[in-house]
């Protein structure tokens, strides 16, 4: 594959370098350099914007750096790119010079507006990031528009480059989370995922994969000194409340159980979810502060998470009608433990990212057994790693915890106790709705329920459903298929239904003085298995 690269002189942005060296093995690269400068228009009006820019804009993913020495570059090509009013025009040598290169595709990483020649000049697609929902917010700058209203995600796109401001079709699309008490932070969560976007993008707009939202958002520009002014205020209140609910709210969570409504069907469903009448509350046993992520076990009773007060780590408990009793007892913290059956045995898969890649331990009446490590590239150390047995192959979803929790990969394996090959289609979402999982998919009216955490307001506070519509080895398609969220209390987080029984979580924030002090020893307490 040969890709041609748009730049400014030798230059690009960090996460620019990162989106190519994600294909740095597979493709040939020609440079493009613009060597016009930019011009320079400050304004009086947007000066406190420029200070801003400063200390948020301007971070560790938007730093300069040089091509990464990985890709192999077979050419590069310097050009003046004059300027028509505010937008840069390709020279008609240059338009003769790609077409000389034959590039599968064009990638914008410089130029700034760029007016696009007409195909029968240029026929190859230029393909340009956009950090915005484009149905709600076109133009500049990243992030700005929907902190300041309230917005819970910042949208990103790649597009096929028009001649209408960030208005082309959309051929790879994510979205990331808006942290509402730090605009910096809010963009480093955005551009860190931009680089996952590129071989999706290529592939569709190769394919001829492409689509426009629903509608088109009005384009912004950049704001004023009085918006500004607005804007940091806002980040401020939502940082004083951010601290305020961290020293003193806790979530007490809470496991429950439900009878599964017959037959099961997704209305149905989501209705009995909410029918607090028939919620059978699991009681936390002493010496434990809550109980989370309930799963089914082998026909005996649930699997839970269970926080011991004394030493701040998760355990792993079964919880039946003989009673309670502990599974886990060496390493550090589980959580999660989520089942899958093998071999005519049943095996846990915990989460154990604070210390340990994924691995699958056997499951007996008394405890755990000798685990053995999943078989990953990379050991990878997973968030919530769920297998799932689907046809002929074992499936595995979960977020590689470097990447955060929004990005949702997927493996697939001949067993369990296979190597386990990353899906083509990986990864299969990128968004704080659903991009980590929330349980075992689930079998419903003769389709398959994939249920992710829904983490735009807030951690545990919901989950969304996703109805599978092709899953094998070579492809993953899936769409959205509803939210649950309760009324009266926060979650569910957690989801699970199997022999006519559903089991899920919940919390409420309580007061408590020693909030603060509790999130402290269970950070430092991950610090210190993790290292």
């Amino acid at each position: 594959m040969k890709i041609g690269i748009f730049l400014d002189g030798a230059k690009l942005a960090r996460w620019q370098a990162e989106a190519l060296e994600t294909l740095a093995g597979e493709a040939e690269f020609v440079i493009y350099s613009c060597t016009t400068p930019a011009p320079k228009r400050r304004q009086l009006r947007h000066a406190l914007y420029y200070l801003l820019n400063l200390v948020t804009v301007r971070n560790r993913m938007t730093r300069r750096v040089g091509l990464p020495a990985s890709l192999r570059i077979i050419a590069t090509h310097a050009f003046a790119a004059p300027y028509e009013g505010r937008w840069h025009a390709l020279p008609p040598d240059l338009i003769q010079r790609i077409t000389s290169d034959q590039p599968e595709v064009l990638v914008k990483f410089g130029l700034g507006l760029l007016t696009v020649p007409p195909t029968d000049r240029l026929t190859v697609p230029i393909l340009s990031w956009h950090h915005g929902d484009p149905a709600k917010f076109r133009g500049r700058p990243a992030g700005f528009h929907e902190l300041a209203r309230g917005e819970p995600t910042v949208g990103q796109i790649v597009q096929i480059l028009s001649n209408r401001l960030d208005s082309g079709r959309i051929v790879a699309a994510a979205e990331t989370r808006a942290v509402a008490h730090s605009y910096r932070a809010t963009l480093v969560e955005a551009y860190r995922h931009s680089p996952l976007l590129l071989r999706t993008a290529i592939r569709n707009a190769l394919a001829g994969t492409s689509w426009e939202p629903p509608q088109w958002g009005p384009a912004y520009r950049l704001p004023g000194n009085t918006a500004v002014a607005g804007f940091i205020l806002g980040r401020a209140r939502a940082a004083a409340s951010h601290l305020l609910y961290g020293l003193t709210r806790a979530k007490q969570w809470s496991v429950a159980t439900a009878p599964a409504p017959e037959p099961l069907t997704l209305e149905r469903l989501t209705e009995r979810l909410s029918d607090e009448a028939q919620w059978r509350a699991v009681a936390t046993p002493p010496g434990y502060r809550f109980l989370a992520d309930p799963f089914f076990a082998d026909g005996n009773g649930l699997l839970v998470e269970a926080m011991r007060a004394a030493s701040a780590r998760g355990e792993i408990l079964r919880v039946a009608a003989a009673g309670v009793r502990r599974l886990s007892g060496r390493g550090g913290h589980f959580s999660y433990p989520a089942v899958i059956e093998a071999g005519g045995r049943h095996y846990v898969v915990p989460e154990t990212s604070d210390w340990s890649a994924p691995s699958a331990y056997p499951l007996g009446r008394d405890g755990l057994g000798e685990p053995v490590e999943l078989a990953v590239a990379g050991r990878p150390r997973l968030l919530d790693p769920t297998p799932f047995r689907h046809g002929d192959a074992v499936f595995l979803f979960g977020n590689v915890a470097s990447e955060g929790q929004s990005v949702l990969r997927l493996w697939v394996a001949d067993a369990l106790d296979a190597k386990f090959t990353e899906h083509p289609a990986s990864p299969i979402r990128i968004s704080p709705e659903g991009g980590r999982m929330a349980g075992t998919p689930i079998p419903v009216d003769g389709a398959l329920i994939r249920v992710g955490q829904d983490l735009r307001r807030g951690y545990g506070d919901g989950i969304s459903l996703f109805r599978v519509t092709r899953i094998d080895r070579e492809r993953y398609e899936e769409v959205a298929a509803g939210t649950v969220r309760f009324a009266g209390r926060r979650g569910p987080h957690t989801l699970n239904v199997a022999r006519g029984q559903m089991a899920f979580d919940h919390y409420e924030d309580r007061f408590s003085l020693l909030a603060g002090l509790r999130r402290w020893r269970e950070r430092r307490a991950a610090r210190r298995i993790g290292a």
